[in-house]
């Protein structure tokens, strides 16, 4: 007992020692302790800049319809619309869901246009179990596929899941509901752009009704190196030997057996297959399940990313960046990230290396757009048939900066979807001069 006593002040004295040494280490050369924090800090993690799946698959557009009908598609320059929503609808509960009968177009259109109620909408279909993802309910009914939620503001006993491909709308019974939440995120400073709710082909589109300012802005961008891509995407952790081989336009890489790497530099692009997926087909929930998950494994930043589209065909998902509501087009040739899941088991994930960081002071001022119907009006007089144009979309080009190749600019314009590609309408107009 009496040497433990006698070394108790030893111990001590030693600590205290050890900790002026380190802190006067750090003191005197802070640039290396700053270096070696940094490059921890900079380690590829799986849990870099990602978001949950309920992030992820949030609505992408709201339109409101007051008392009166009149219709504005809305948005918030300060805080998430879409998030807060999802917060206020996730405390609801809700019991079954229930098909109605619809008889023709003209009837679904008036749950698209039901006056005092709000219109949550995808650009592409999910169903039911990604919506208890999101809204962190427990409906039945999981395969149940759907584009909208209208939220009735003057009923707080259901809201209806619509699904414009076949007209198809679903009751969903609210047990407990609260819409003073609601209300109170619609008072507060929004976007409002003047809508109305109309066919274009097959879809329902929000047509703008006249000509509306939209900001432009200016961001400093990120391109992660491919050495981080091929750590997450080709090592994954093993000691694997990855072999590179450089052609004119873009640099191979390789692990020798099932995967491979494609970096097109110039275009700022990457392509990963893999072929040793055990799974040949996916069903749906599966896709979309799977194809957030490869985008984690991927690690691109996920914080402006949210869900676009999914074809059946080949089992793809595409994921767009979005700035202040709006989706930006030409991030790449697909968007942010593209995931097919061929029916052979292979995986091929198409992603931008590029990526937004903060926003800069610019100088740009907003853009005046023309209404929906004026795009069209000069499309169809330029030669372009309206019954090719599938959508036409509010979005972001994105265009590197003349001044630093570290900057871009995001310039709001007009997006058509015609004959299964996307255009600016102004590329549609000059290709036709």
């Amino acid at each position: 007992m009496k040497i433990t006593k006698a070394f108790l002040p030893l111990g001590l004295a030693a600590a205290v020692t050890v900790s002026v040494v380190l802190s006067a280490m750090i003191w005197t050369n802070p640039a290396q302790y700053e270096r070696n924090r940094q490059r921890s800090s900079n380690t590829p993690t799986t849990e870099l800049s990602t978001r949950p799946q309920k992030d992820v698959y949030l609505p992408t557009q709201v339109v409101y319809s007051d008392a009166n009908g009149n219709q504005e598609l809305l948005n918030n320059r300060k805080v998430n619309l879409t998030t807060e929503l999802r917060e206020a609808l996730s405390k609801w509960e809700f019991s079954r869901v229930n098909k109605v009968n619809i008889s023709s177009k003209r009837e679904y259109m008036t749950y698209l246009t039901r006056k005092s109620s709000l219109m949550l909408s995808y650009a592409s279909p999910i169903n039911v179990k990604m919506f208890n993802t999101v809204f962190n309910s427990s409906l039945n009914s999981h395969a149940t596929r759907f584009s909208r939620i209208v939220v009735p503001l003057n009923d707080n006993h259901h809201i209806y899941l619509l699904d414009d491909k076949d007209q198809d709308v679903y009751q969903v019974a609210v047990k407990t509901a609260n819409a003073s939440a609601i209300r109170k995120i619609m008072k507060e400073n929004l976007f409002r752009i003047n809508v109305k709710m109309q066919w274009l082909s097959d879809s329902a589109t929000a047509y703008v009704k006249s000509g509306v300012a939209v900001p432009s802005y200016s961001y400093l961008v990120n391109q992660q190196s491919t050495d981080y891509f091929t750590t997450r995407l080709l090592n994954k952790g093993e000691s694997t030997n990855v072999s590179a081989k450089k052609n004119k336009d873009n640099t191979i890489y390789s692990d020798g057996a099932s995967r491979q790497l494609t970096v097109y530099n110039k275009q700022g692009t990457a392509l990963f297959e893999d072929y040793s997926a055990l799974q040949s087909s996916l069903s749906f929930s599966q896709a979309l399940k799977a194809s957030y998950s490869a985008v984690k494994t991927i690690g691109i930043p996920m914080e402006n990313l949210r869900y676009y589209g999914y074809s059946s065909a080949n089992s793809t998902v595409t994921y767009r960046s979005f700035v202040e509501g709006f989706p930006i087009f030409n991030q790449s040739n697909y968007g942010a990230a593209r995931i097919q899941m061929l029916s052979q088991g292979v995986r091929r994930y198409n992603f931008s290396l590029y990526s937004l960081q903060v926003p800069v002071p610019t100088d740009k001022k907003s853009v005046t757009l023309p209404g929906t119907q004026a795009v069209i009006d000069q499309l169809t007089a330029a030669g372009y048939h309206k019954s090719k144009i599938s959508s036409l979309q509010i979005g972001y080009q994105w265009l590197t900066s003349s001044s630093s190749d570290k900057v871009v600019n995001l310039t709001p314009t007009w997006y058509v979807h015609y004959n299964g590609s996307w255009k600016t309408y102004t590329q549609l107009l000059k290709q036709q001069q």
